[in-house]
């Protein structure tokens, strides 16, 4: 459901220009406070009352605020920028033999469309393999992903790319280039300039920073972004680590979780649970509000943690978050989680001001989801954060989609569209910022994934009668029924496997343990897998494990 206003007459502030007609105004942002006029929204929210005066949040920072400008970054990017665009489509990867079905396109076996993957030129060499391993990883989720090299381009230009292709999605791997947007004397990148294939985006004076959005304002596609805190964005090896704790965490060996952290210092303590009750049950939610307790210390130890989600709501800057106790900030800096601690969470919504401007090296949400190593290992997989003094409100329109089975990407995007048909000034200042970190097509229950344990992959028999026992690790979470799939070669489908024509030969519902027993049908190859139901939520299958019964 959208945000209707009563009056729904378009409004459109451009550069210099303000919003004058109060009467389909919303909400209205002074210099400490964001004001929302709760009748005029279409839908009741849990946190409303907290909605209704908002504390704005500001930078707060123990070291010199030098804020990146638009110039900076096209001083550091220009060369490429000036560049015409060379975008060079990549070969795909070719699946094994066993799931040849998949390497040609079909809605059977693509059902969720068509996932754009733009690479930064200079890098590509270097992470090409790890790219390659992800086609094939989405693939088998039902994405058909194709890869396009970018070399130059100004963002217009990539936008232009994009909605040629029409993807559902896109991911940026590497310093693709940002489109920045002006409001309010503030300067940032901007995502949601890629998300919207369809409005008009102004650059007035012509400088290449976009002051004006006007038109049919609601996003189209999710993006998102797997850009280093290092090396500008370009640093191969944290990416390709990136790309390896994803493989793992797809194949359930990156640890699981159905759990949530509200982290909630002082200035928003109606925030609450900040809305995951729409996404996991209440004993599952832990929620910090007092503002005695809610210290750096205590946070580096909660995110230290394995849970699902992570929201932290504090002032923040690029490189650090500043937490208020007893009248004073105490501060957490990138080189914490960069040097000695990472975070152990998987996914991440950080109410902060600053922590997701990519552009800048050692930003701070980069260390939610990026390793250097010499510590422990960093679980995180993506992170809502801003790249603006501003952030994400009316979470529930967030974790609701989630908490309904849609994967990060698509909530975020349905969170973007639940914004309505008019983007107010006091919207623009808080969202504009918002960049998705990490990988899209994710969410906790694609990592509760049973691990198959026997047969062993490639295991050969000859006993009669074929039977077997399958067994597989468990998910450790509560409330957990399993499903098993067993394939023969030829049985459904004369050479070759029931999956090719989109059929299941046997598969077994709601078990309550790790084993079943069963009867294979020929002296025949076979397969099967595994996956798990957490409380009704159906989680990812286990890769198809193989054997062979010769009599």
């Amino acid at each position: 459901m959208s945000k209707f206003r009563i009056n729904t007459e378009r409004l459109v502030a451009k550069k210099h220009q303000a919003i004058t007609n109060l009467d389909s105004v919303i909400g209205t942002r002074d210099k400490e406070l964001t004001h929302i006029d709760l009748n005029l929204l279409s839908r009741d929210y849990k946190l409303g009352q907290a909605y209704g005066s908002i504390r704005n949040l500001e930078f707060r920072a123990n070291e010199d605020l030098l804020i990146q400008s638009f110039k900076e970054y096209v001083d550091l990017r220009g060369s490429f920028q000036a560049l015409q665009l060379d975008a060079e489509r990549q070969d795909r990867p070719g699946f094994p033999d066993d799931e040849d079905y998949l390497n040609r396109k079909s809605r059977r076996h693509y059902p969720k469309g068509d996932l754009l993957v733009l690479v930064d030129q200079p890098i590509y060499a270097a992470v090409k393999a790890s790219i390659d391993r992800y086609v094939l990883d989405v693939g088998r989720d039902g994405y058909w992903a194709t890869v396009d090299v970018l070399n130059g381009g100004t963002p217009a230009q990539i936008r232009t790319h994009i909605i040629n292709h029409n993807p559902v999605g896109v991911l940026m791997v590497g310093a693709v280039a940002a489109a920045w947007y002006e409001h309010d004397g503030s300067q940032f990148p901007c995502d949601l300039f890629y998300m919207d294939r369809n409005g008009i985006w102004n650059d007035v004076d012509a400088d290449g920073l976009y002051d004006g959005h006007n038109g049919d304002l609601d996003p189209d596609i999710w993006v998102g972004r797997i850009i280093s805190p290092t090396a500008n964005g370009n640093d191969a090896d944290l990416i390709n680590d990136y790309f390896d704790r994803n493989h793992r965490f797809r194949l359930g060996q990156l640890g699981h979780a159905r759990s949530a952290l509200a982290y909630v210092d002082d200035d928003w303590v109606g925030f609450d649970d900040c809305g995951f009750d729409e996404m996991f049950p209440a004993g599952d939610i832990t929620t910090y509000t007092n503002p005695n307790t809610t210290d750096a210390d205590l946070y580096k130890a909660e995110v230290n943690s394995q849970r699902s989600w992570v929201q932290l709501c504090a002032h923040s800057w690029v490189r650090g978050h500043a937490l208020r106790v007893n009248g004073a900030n105490e501060f957490i800096q990138t080189p914490y989680f960069r040097d000695v601690n990472p975070p152990n969470a998987h996914f991440y919504n950080l109410f902060c001001c600053g922590p997701g401007k990519f552009t800048e090296n050692d930003y701070m949400a980069g260390w939610y989801i990026f390793d250097q190593g010499g510590g422990g290992t960093n679980h995180g997989q993506a992170a809502i954060a801003s790249a603006k003094s501003g952030s994400m409100l009316f979470f529930e329109d967030f974790y609701r989609p989630m908490g309904q089975g849609k994967v990060i990407g698509d909530a975020y995007l349905d969170w973007w569209r639940d914004r309505g048909p008019v983007h107010e000034d006091w919207e623009r200042s808080w969202f504009y910022g918002l960049v998705l970190l990490g990988d899209p097509t994710l969410s906790w229950w694609k990592g509760a994934v049973p691990q198959p344990e026997q047969p062993h992959n490639n295991d050969q028999f000859d006993h009669w009668p074929r039977k077997m026992q399958f067994r597989w690790d468990p998910v450790n979470l509560d409330n957990v029924r399993y499903s098993l799939e067993v394939d023969a070669f030829g049985a459904v489908n004369a050479g070759s496997w029931a999956a090719a024509s989109g059929q299941s030969f046997i598969t077994y519902h709601n078990i309550n343990g790790i084993t079943r027993e069963h009867t294979f049908v020929g002296a025949q190859r076979g397969r099967w897998r595994v996956r798990a139901k957490v409380d009704g939520k159906i989680c990812s299958w286990s890769p198809w494990s193989y054997f062979e019964f010769s009599v």
